[in-house]
């Protein structure tokens, strides 16, 4: 087999390259523009062109040596041109996919800067403080009561008794019939002849909650009512209450006030004979105007700092029965990462960060009665007597009458504000003078059973010697363990990273030492090209 032959130096082939490699030498020095005169620089375009072949160059480096996902394809010269731009369109696709994947997730870390998750249902209930327990009887005004001032109190002439059962009534406050300012006036005059206010006549007309509680029992020990119950001015008139402490001060007699613990309650058990008994007696014969159609009690449990109204778990007891309130709690706490965040970010409060103008403690709840109370004063120029004061305000007197029913709506609005429809309640986004709900809070979800009271159960038994009551309430925690909610920011600056990072890894393969490359291929290879350059 022949091979043909090539020539390993040719001799003419070399003297034709060095007399065109010496015709562009002496072009060079007879240009006045050449680009190797030290006296003139070079051109901007041919500048910028040197500058593209080197970022060019160096990017075709990085492309070949990197470790993200696709690279090194668009760049490969043993692929078709074609392969290779459709690599490039793939990792173009990848990178606006993952700037959009991280723009996402940074907005919804910026719009639910927080988050609550439970922590444990196992949280022990003793760590939970028992709930305020607040009763209020069915009937507003005692029978016994009105009968005595409808003999004693003076009428002008020409009125008969009739003006003063219906003056009787007003202490009620009906919510949906306005009174005429005609009846108002007479009203008024006949508490002025007999000296009285609106509010002197509420408080002698409503009966003492505190003889309604014969027998209590506290974690298995008979204890005194009156050094377990206070009384307390709810929107349901006067009550009775346990565990309470959202007031600046109590209402306990002076003799065993120093007996009254300093902060709530608490159980070590489960199981009524651990909780709250009680024995109520409802004294229907004393019944003289209720808006309800039979007889018993109102059960409001609620936290121990919260004002009791319309927010609370509330029961019905009723004559006759003996009823088991099972109390299954549930705690929320806020870690310190939330109390060091922005109040704009975290939108809510602690119990100590704003104080209250007649409550101990801030709470939502107690915000908003606050509120409503701040509307009220604004809308009548005072205060309704079964609204909790605490000497600050002028109390409303009979001619202001019509005013408190309009007032009376606005604790029954979940805005405080009989103008807003539904639609406008779900889509708010503040509530009004400002109240952010509670950073830290503990609910009470409560279930009753009732069964029909056996009066013989009582006849031995020294502990309800009282045995003319007719109802047995039991108030108890449920079970040992509870549920624990713990509130924590949505994203820190680890989370964050974590979280950036595993959208980068998983599409593009993208990492810390990824994103040093790239510099590097950009600013320390060049200088150490440049100092090697010999």
């Amino acid at each position: 087999m022949a091979f043909k032959k090539r020539r390993i130096f040719d001799l003419r082939q070399v003297q034709a390259q060095q007399l065109a490699t010496t015709a562009s030498s002496s072009h060079r020095r007879s240009d006045p523009n050449t680009e190797h005169h030290p006296l003139h620089p070079l051109k901007p375009d041919r500048h910028f062109r040197r500058i593209g072949a080197w970022f060019s160059e160096n990017m075709r480096n990085y492309c070949q040596t990197t470790s993200l996902h696709g690279f090194s394809y668009i760049t490969r010269q043993d692929i078709s041109r074609r392969e290779r731009f459709f690599w490039l369109v793939v990792v173009i696709l990848a990178i606006i996919t993952s700037i959009v994947l991280v723009v996402v997730s940074w907005y919804w870390s910026q719009e639910t800067p927080t988050v609550t998750v439970i922590e444990s249902s196992h949280f022990p209930t003793w760590n939970i403080p028992f709930p305020a327990v607040t009763i209020c009887n069915f009937n507003k005004i005692s029978k016994t009561k009105a009968l005595t001032l409808l003999e004693q109190m003076q009428l002008p002439a020409g009125m008969n008794k009739s003006e003063l059962h219906n003056l009787f009534n007003l202490t009620l406050l009906p919510v949906d019939n306005l009174i005429s300012n005609s009846s108002l006036q007479i009203y008024d005059r006949i508490l002025a002849l007999n000296n009285l206010t609106l509010t002197g006549l509420t408080q002698q007309l409503s009966p003492d909650c505190i003889d309604m509680i014969s027998n209590c029992i506290w974690k298995g020990i008979n204890t005194r009512c009156d050094s377990l119950f206070q009384r307390i001015d709810t929107m349901e008139g006067q009550c009775c209450t346990f565990n309470y402490f959202g007031g600046i001060t109590n209402n306990f007699p002076e003799k065993i006030a120093y007996q009254v613990p300093k902060r709530p309650y608490r159980v070590t058990g489960c199981g009524y004979p651990t909780g709250l008994s009680v024995l109520l007696n409802p004294m229907v014969s004393d019944y003289y105007g209720t808006f309800f159609s039979g007889y018993g009690f109102r059960l409001l449990l609620h936290d121990a700092y919260n004002f009791p109204d319309e927010n609370s778990e509330t029961k019905v007891v009723t004559s006759t029965r003996e009823s088991f309130v099972r109390i299954n709690p549930e705690s929320t706490y806020a870690t310190s990462d939330i109390r060091r965040m922005d109040l704009s970010l975290r939108n809510c409060l602690f119990g100590s960060e704003r104080s209250m103008h007649g409550l101990r403690r801030y709470s939502f709840i107690n915000c908003m009665f606050e509120c409503r109370v701040k509307m009220t004063v604004d809308l009548c120029g005072c205060l309704p007597p079964y609204v909790y004061n605490n000497n600050s305000f002028k109390v409303c007197g009979v001619l202001e009458t019509n005013c408190m029913i309009h007032s009376k709506r606005l604790f029954s609005h979940a805005l405080a504000n009989l103008n807003f429809s539904l639609s406008v309640v779900r889509e708010t986004d503040s509530f009004p003078c400002g109240c952010l709900p509670d950073c830290q809070s503990n609910h009470y979800v409560s279930e009753s059973t009732m069964g029909r009271l056996d009066m013989s159960y009582f006849t031995n038994r020294p502990t309800y010697s009282n045995a003319t009551d007719r109802i047995l309430l039991h108030v108890f925690f449920s079970d040992l363990m509870s549920t624990r909610y713990r509130t924590d920011i949505f994203q820190n600056w680890l989370s964050a990273l974590a979280s950036f990072g595993g959208l980068l890894g998983l599409i593009m393969g993208f990492s810390i030492v990824t994103a040093f490359e790239f510099l590097y291929f950009l600013t320390f290879r060049p200088i150490f090209n440049y100092i090697n350059r010999d």
